[in-house]
């Protein structure tokens, strides 16, 4: 069970909503807009977290929290996905920091959210599936094999929405935020199977169980518009090259 709530008057605009799964009761609440914050408590019986469930929705209508009903009330989307990605690139220190914390994020997140996280990501990562970011990617890490695409893509998405979305308009806006010392490793292979990872200490279902829950998401046709042993890389993307090809 799954209940979500809303709250807005003229100085805040809030959400609310609790989840009970067996001797789980889940609470996100925060800004509306955001992906909010998450606490988890467990129960020694189900009646008990069914009670006090009861007993926190009675407390938020008290305070003028009003039910939103419908099959897709408080749905995971868009703006919840960038939120935790940038809330866990905030905490981190490192790309394999920021994973972590990412997955630990998610498990304390419903079954639901953690799966439309994974179908977000699976858009986003197919949605990136391009030539010239591949030609991007190649300058970048001096090579770049379809697996290397893939991590590249994944380091992407990990950046942030604006990063994303910037280097899918002109990958050349990447020369503003990748340093020089760190061509040849742009990549986050452990950001695939972050959902996977978090569904699994949420439910036991190992990551192959998990993706086959998910239709894929083919990835589009390239036609590539460049070659590896011509100026055409050179060419289409002056800035980068100038800043991380050693010819």
């Amino acid at each position: 069970m799954k209940r979500y709530f809303t709250f807005k008057d003229e100085k805040s605009d809030k959400f609310w909503s609790i989840e009970i799964q067996g001797l789980l009761v889940t609470v996100v609440f925060g800004k509306t807009g955001t992906a909010g914050n998450t606490n988890v408590k467990e129960y020694f019986k189900e009646e008990d977290a069914k009670k006090d469930a009861d007993k926190l929705i009675q407390e938020k209508l008290k305070k003028g929290y009003v039910e939103v009903l419908g099959e897709d009330a408080g749905s995971f989307g868009e703006v919840e996905f960038w939120s935790l990605i940038a809330r866990s690139k905030s905490k981190a220190e490192d790309p394999y920091e920021q994973i972590e914390i990412l997955t630990d994020i998610l498990s304390t997140r419903s079954e639901e959210d953690i799966i439309a996280f994974q179908k977000i990501f699976q858009e986003l990562h197919a949605s990136s599936y391009r030539s010239d970011l591949w030609g991007a990617a190649y300058i970048i890490n001096g090579g770049c094999s379809d697996d290397g695409f893939d991590y590249f893509r994944g380091w992407l998405i990990a950046q942030g929405k604006d990063t994303y979305y910037n280097a899918l308009e002109n990958p050349e806006y990447l020369v503003r935020v990748i340093k020089p010392e760190e061509a040849g490793e742009v990549e986050c292979e452990d950001i695939l199977s972050a959902a996977g990872n978090a569904y699994h200490t949420k439910t036991g279902i190992d990551y192959g169980a998990f993706l086959d829950m998910i239709p894929s998401r083919p990835y589009p046709p390239i036609d590539f518009d460049w070659k590896e042993e011509d100026d055409s890389l050179k060419n289409k993307f002056p800035k980068l090259w100038k800043k991380f090809s050693e010819g």
